[in-house]
């Protein structure tokens, strides 16, 4: 982290607040059984990479906190000034800060930074034509959750059911190794054997849904089970760029084979210089206030 977090949030704000304008999204494998997405992350200028890890940051604690808005608005305020919260407002926010950032672990912050840049360069992609999402939230609030890395579900007026969805697994790949091909196969291969228990793990009891969508949700482990065109599944890859394939996803279909109607498939590859240090970025504006 090389400037603070004010400095940071105010770079963020002038470019447009959100983590897809430091963001180039390219289609790549056209023509592929798995279509798949380039996201190169950070712009041009030498404070973006601050200012996209200020947003990560900020969007995780927004959603870590929920309904807590105190809780929020002091780790907020606390960051922002540079002066550490102490007494009962730091034991505060540690409550939501602490799972994830506390013990600093690479492996675990790295891996729930590239779920959170996959979440919100979907979350602010424009509207597609014919349909909209209906609901995607963010990723876990643990970084060890065995349920589904990532869930959309899509309106779309006219389709067999008015709705459609895409089962996501997500993975880092920091060169341990190995190439990227094969953190994505074994993503397929998981998402293969676990798809419709992962679907079984989501939890609807408490939320407040419309009928029609509520009687989607109910029947999409069965959907997945029976293989059905309105289930989808995918994949996302967080790298480094030095690591960025120039082909990828090509023999996906190979490896998760329960559904294959068109469109089954999709693959992501998100690019960041030094993925690691910048999730390290990413828990230092986290843990700034504290």
């Amino acid at each position: 982290m090389s400037i603070p977090a004010l400095r940071a949030m105010e770079r963020a704000r002038a470019a447009g607040g959100r983590l897809v304008d430091f963001t180039q999204r390219e289609s790549r494998g056209i023509g592929q059984v798995c279509p798949w997405d380039l996201l190169v992350t950070i712009g041009p200028e030498p404070e973006d990479r601050d200012a996209a890890a200020w947003i990560i940051a900020d969007e995780i604690m927004r959603a870590r906190t929920d309904l807590d808005d105190l809780a929020y608005r002091l780790w907020s305020d606390s960051a922002l000034a540079g002066t550490p919260l102490a007494g009962p407002d730091r034991a505060h926010v540690l409550l939501y800060a602490g799972p994830v950032f506390e013990a600093n672990d690479p492996t675990g912050v790295t891996g729930y930074v590239g779920e959170w840049l996959w979440y919100l360069s979907t979350r602010d992609l424009p509207p597609e034509p014919g349909r909209s999402v209906e609901i995607l939230d963010p990723p876990s609030s643990t970084v060890t959750d065995s349920g589904p890395d990532g869930l959309v579900i899509h309106r779309v007026p006219g389709s067999e059911l008015g709705f459609v969805f895409r089962l996501w697994e997500m993975k880092k790949f920091t060169a341990e190794k190995t190439k990227p091909s094969d953190t994505i196969r074994k993503a397929w291969q998981q998402l293969n054997t676990w798809g419709a228990r992962y679907l079984g793990q989501v939890s609807w009891g408490g939320r407040e849904l419309a009928p029609d969508i509520r009687e989607f949700v109910a029947s999409m482990a069965r959907q997945w089970v029976d293989a059905k065109a309105s289930g989808n599944g995918g994949v996302s890859i967080a790298l480094d760029a030095a690591y960025t394939p120039d082909t990828a996803f090509e023999r996906s279909h190979q490896h998760f084979t329960t559904h294959t109607h068109p469109g089954a498939l999709q693959g992501v590859v998100v690019a960041i210089d030094d993925l690691e240090d910048f999730a390290k970025d990413v828990r230092r504006y986290v843990w700034s206030a504290l």
